[in-house]
């Protein structure tokens, strides 16, 4: 049965958009708008979300955001500096794909004092009149903004191999890329808000959903090993106090929520397990 909907998956007065950005921790904002897809049950939305850490000398954004979202995107970022925040030096995509680094050659064409920087692989290919101003980094790096020191860390769960993710070691925030994604439902205010926020949202299911269809590598192998990794990595190396994703709610309780999220990954892993 094709599921049908009293609105089009075009919605931009009920996107998060209209409500971004917020301060999700003192000098971390959360920029960007949703895209709406039809899912099965209902009409969900998936975060095409960045994020600006702003130091005393310096601000880095964490992706770059869906192109269909630059208006939004350039309009909230003008809002910030407007406000005071630190001018924009560091672009950081995670990974080469359309909504984490769609708006790079834009981003460097409007601030010109800004550098990309991460694992430049594939994005001199794209955007070959910035090649200039590409800054090659890996795990470990990490990037000085004044009083607070943003950190290059292993992706988890990648979509490309040259996947990075980040962490603010200031506030113990954690950018996950499209780690740790999952949907939202359209219409019913969830739009903007931290996953905590939002009532009985199916957090298990919404969680295994992405994965089946974002990281589709997850469908063939076990995820046990990536738990266990994911685990060290925000409870040991890097301790963890607000996980912010490009495609899914921001966790402000990892300790409470990450269960459930992990859940998720099991439910996807037993449906695919071999029988």
């Amino acid at each position: 049965m094709t599921a049908s909907y009293a609105i089009d998956v075009q919605d931009p007065e009920n996107t998060a958009g209209r409500v971004l950005p917020r301060e999700i921790a003192s000098g971390v904002y959360w920029l960007g708008d949703c895209m709406l897809w039809p899912a099965p049950q209902k009409l969900e939305h998936s975060y095409t979300a960045t994020f600006l850490v702003a130091g005393t000398q310096g601000s880095v954004l964490i992706d770059t955001g869906h192109p269909k979202d630059w208006d939004v995107e350039r309009a909230q970022l003008d809002k910030l500096f407007e406000q005071g925040v630190a001018p924009l030096r560091w672009v950081f995509p995670t990974h080469p794909e359309v909504t984490h680094c769609g708006n790079l050659g834009r981003l460097l064409d409007r601030y010109p004092d800004a550098e990309a920087i991460g694992d430049m692989r594939d994005l001199h290919l794209i955007f070959p009149q910035h090649v200039d101003r590409m800054v090659e980094t890996t795990v470990g790096d990490s990037i000085d903004l004044g009083d607070r020191r943003f950190v290059f860390v292993d992706a988890v769960f990648r979509d490309l191999p040259n996947s990075l993710w980040g962490y603010d070691t200031q506030e113990q925030v954690l950018f996950s890329g499209d780690g740790m994604g999952f949907g939202h439902y359209h219409g019913e205010e969830h739009c903007g808000r931290f996953v905590e926020e939002i009532d009985e949202l199916p957090i298990g299911e919404l969680s295994g959903q992405f994965l089946e269809y974002a990281l589709y590598w997850s469908r063939m192998k076990t995820l046990e090993p990536k738990i266990e990794q994911l685990n060290r990595l925000i409870e040991v190396d890097y301790p963890t106090r607000l996980i912010a994703g490009a495609h899914g709610s921001p966790v402000s309780d990892p300790e409470g929520t990450m269960p459930r999220v992990k859940d998720g990954m099991r439910q996807l892993a037993e449906k695919f397990r071999l029988r």
